[in-house]
This record gives C-alpha cells, sequence and structure tokens, in this order.
C-alpha cells in the first residue's frame, strides 16, 4: 500500500495537518491533525510502498516497543488512515 498522491502534510500554527492538493481539493474538504508520531510515520512512508509490517517495524526501532503492541498500534493508525481516504491499497 502506499500514501495517496494529492495529500500533503503541512505543519499550521504549530500542528501537524494533512491538506488535499490539485484535483483532490475540489473533492476532499477535510484537514486532518496528526500527532507527532504520525506524522513522523507519514514522512517515513511518502512515496514508498509499506505493510502493516514496516509500520510495525518502524514503531518498534523507533520507540522500543514490545511486538504485539506495535502490531496492534500499526494495525489502529492503518484503520484510520484508510477510514480517512489516505491510503492507496
Amino acid at each position: 500500500m502506499k500514501i495517496k498522491k494529492g495529500f500533503a502534510l503541512r505543519t499550521i500554527m504549530g500542528q501537524n495537518v494533512i491538506i488535499a492538493e490539485g484535483n483532490n481539493a475540489d473533492n476532499y474538504n477535510k484537514i486532518i491533525t496528526l500527532n507527532d508520531s504520525a506524522a513522523l510515520l507519514w514522512q517515513t512512508f511518502k512515496d514508498k510502498t509499506f505493510d502493516i509490517d514496516d509500520i510495525a517495524n518502524h514503531f518498534i526501532s523507533t520507540y522500543d516497543l514490545d511486538p504485539a503492541q506495535a502490531q496492534a498500534d500499526a494495525a489502529e493508525i492503518l484503520t484510520l488512515m484508510t477510514e480517512k481516504g489516505l491510503i492507496d491499497a
């Protein structure tokens, strides 16, 4: 899967936000706020193909998480990003 083209991470007034750009801006009128961990994840995997294991391994190496917790957290963030229309399968 990949982060969908046409979305960009910006910092606005100290907040990490995802905004639609180009043609997506006409069809997607939401601004999504990310915490610092989610913003780092976005930056790490932008323009790359990844799967749940890649995200879990990122969490393990960055935050020294237990593998089971990292897997659960990765599943949760993938679900949220998919629901928001930010992921291409």
